[in-house]
């Protein structure tokens, strides 16, 4: 279970704050599930994740399909990672841009491998890595 971001300043009519980017590190390491989101034939597609932070970047697995499609084309990504409670309304969110890549070093796959992060859907392995570069990063918190 994530603790509660540090206290921030709070803008007093929409209860909302900013989350410096050393706290969007350490929420987005709190949760295993992000949503990706990318072009596909010129339409968005945000699909769901699991995945680590991983010296300075999201990583995570996956098949030949779109999500590797859009890395081997280095493509621009939004990665979304957020956590919310309906009983407090209360919550936050982390949005990172940036570029995805397909994972194609062998030193850089077995580092990778021993992360030891399983992928969701167990019914076929997803052996391929993407890391996302960050090219920017911001986050909000609602108290």
């Amino acid at each position: 279970m994530a603790r509660d971001p540090e206290p921030i300043a709070i803008d007093i009519v929409s209860k909302m704050g900013v989350i410096d980017d050393d706290e969007c590190i350490r929420l987005m390491e709190s949760t295993p599930i992000g949503r990706i989101a990318f072009m596909v034939d010129d339409e968005i597609l945000a699909l769901p994740v699991n995945f680590r932070w991983h010296e300075d970047g999201i990583v995570f697995r996956t098949l030949d399909g779109l999500k590797l499609a859009a890395a081997a084309n280095n493509q621009k990504v939004c990665f979304e990672v957020d956590q919310w409670d309906a009983g407090s309304r209360s919550g936050w969110s982390v949005v990172v841009q940036g570029v995805a890549r397909e994972v194609d070093n062998w030193a850089e796959e077995a580092q990778l491998d021993q992360l030891g992060l399983i992928p969701w859907a167990k019914a076929e392995w997803r052996p391929i890595w993407v890391r996302v570069e960050p090219t920017s990063m911001s986050g909000r918190v609602l108290r």
